[in-house]
């Protein structure tokens, strides 16, 4: 009897280390850091519309600095991170040019592979959006992340019904030997 109690408790412990996302190692060393006496790699500016970026989408090498430039613009904007790709609200805790201002200088270098998505705020409801990706991107994108489809950390799985009947079993056990 001790015996099975012990393999029960055994399972209990690793259908939880095998729960979705429980073992999973994320990936911290993607960094988005203000740089501002950095060298531009690439230069993000206004398009002649005036409402969106140009470009919209780049793609960059880790470890280079993107540079939201801008000089005497008929109308203010800024750069501030989304916590999605598309999104028109800011990111909490996330990067900020500050206020929206006609002349801007941003630098931003980025490291490991990941997606920084953004918007200008006074342009948001203009879909004034962009996104660099950097290496590889982010291998889980937070617009598919929004999505209504399922991803396996969202489904239960095997691990969280395996954990009830190993501990109902493991309790009726001990209990018997009462």
């Amino acid at each position: 009897m001790r015996l099975i109690a012990t393999l029960l408790c055994t399972l209990v412990v690793f259908s939880f280390l095998a729960a979705p996302g429980m073992s999973e190692e994320t990936d911290s060393s993607a960094t988005a850091v203000v740089s501002p006496e950095a060298e531009c790699d690439h230069v993000v500016r206004i398009a002649p519309s005036g409402i969106k970026f140009s470009p919209a989408s780049l793609t960059v090498d880790d470890g280079a600095t993107v540079c939201w430039q801008w000089t005497d613009e008929s109308m203010a904007h800024n750069v501030v991170e989304t916590a999605e790709e598309g999104g028109t609200e800011a990111a909490e805790g996330g990067l900020s040019s500050g206020e929206a201002n006609e002349t801007e200088d941003f630098r931003v270098t980025f490291t490991g592979d990941q997606d920084f998505t953004y918007v200008c705020e006074p342009h948001a409801t203009s879909d004034m959006v962009g996104i660099v990706t950097v290496g590889e991107g982010d291998p889980a994108p937070a617009s598919e992340a929004g999505s209504s489809s399922s991803s396996s950390e969202d489904a239960p799985g095997f691990a969280a019904p395996a954990a009830v009947v190993a501990l109902m079993a493991a309790a009726m056990i001990l209990a018997r030997r009462d």
